[in-house]
């Protein structure tokens, strides 16, 4: 069930997230610095062996380093390192590490998504193998990314039921969002509609809005016209306003062309929300 749990979203959060996590953010991640050596030293990330053998041997001695920080540290080294070239070591190195801890879920999701490109289901059942509902939800959120390109709906609903909530859910629920507006904006509309009023909705009501008013000025505003729900038309009329209004004079006229005298007044009533969204991204007057 979507949650409430949310902080206010930024316009930056449709920014924020790419399709996959990358294995050169991993560093910053406090446990994912250098793997050790038998010295009891740490290997320079930029000098860490790449063949497998020699990872599986680093691994096997990552294991037997006592302190637990050095060797959850060495553990989330490998895992990266080993990610493009022994899936498999990656992820036994990275199943070592403490559950729920941040390296871990990171780990998890770029796995998750990875192993979902390839098979969906395989992958969903994989997740439902690991061991903490965080660890669960993290890995299900990307998956849900994976496949909406394809299967928007299914990636929707995975998402709805995948128990992860604050703000990674709300950057995954953008990611969903734009791919599946991108194919079918009233579908994608009307699984937000059933949303409950908070930040998420109003993102993922912009996203449909920014994707659907170049493609079908008319439909978008239709969409709108037909909303039961008050605060919803609300939302929708001040996404809708501030996405106009930062188009170029021409563009925004042959918009407001396919909009009835209602949906008008409505766009208008949000004329000031609107302006504080977008702030200085207006064209100048008679541009």
């Amino acid at each position: 069930m979507i949650r409430q749990t949310l902080t206010f979203l930024l316009p930056g959060l449709l920014l924020v997230c790419c399709d996959k996590p990358r294995e050169a953010d991993a560093p910053k991640d406090e446990t994912a610095p250098a793997a050790s050596t038998k010295r009891r030293g740490h290997i320079p990330r930029e000098e860490a062996p790449d063949k497998p053998a020699e990872l599986r041997q680093l691994f096997e001695t990552a294991l037997a380093i006592e302190s637990a920080a050095q060797r959850e540290k060495a553990l989330a080294d490998i895992a990266w390192s080993a990610l493009e070239i022994d899936p498999n070591l990656a992820h036994e190195a990275f199943l070592k590490l403490p559950a729920g801890s941040p390296g871990k879920i990171r780990l998890i999701q770029h796995y998750a998504m990875r192993l979902a490109e390839q098979n969906p289901d395989e992958a969903l059942a994989w997740a439902d193998t690991l061991g903490t509902e965080q660890e669960t939800a993290a890995a299900k959120s990307l998956i849900a990314v994976a496949i909406a390109e394809t299967d928007p709906q299914r990636a929707a609903n995975l998402l709805s039921e995948s128990g992860i909530a604050g703000r990674e859910f709300d950057v995954t629920l953008v990611q969903v969002i734009q791919r599946w507006a991108a194919q079918s904006p009233p579908d994608a509309g009307g699984w937000v509609s059933t949303f409950p009023p908070g930040p998420a909705r109003a993102a993922a009501v912009r996203v449909i809005a920014e994707q659907w008013l170049p493609r079908d000025a008319r439909a978008a505003f239709d969409w709108l016209g037909g909303m039961k729900d008050a605060e919803l038309r609300k939302e929708t009329a001040r996404a809708m306003e501030g996405i106009i209004l930062q188009q170029p004079k021409d563009i925004r006229e042959a918009w407001l062309e396919h909009a009835d005298a209602r949906v008008r007044n409505e766009l208008e009533e949000q004329l000031a929300p609107a302006i504080k969204d977008v702030g200085d991204n207006i064209p100048p007057p008679g541009e």
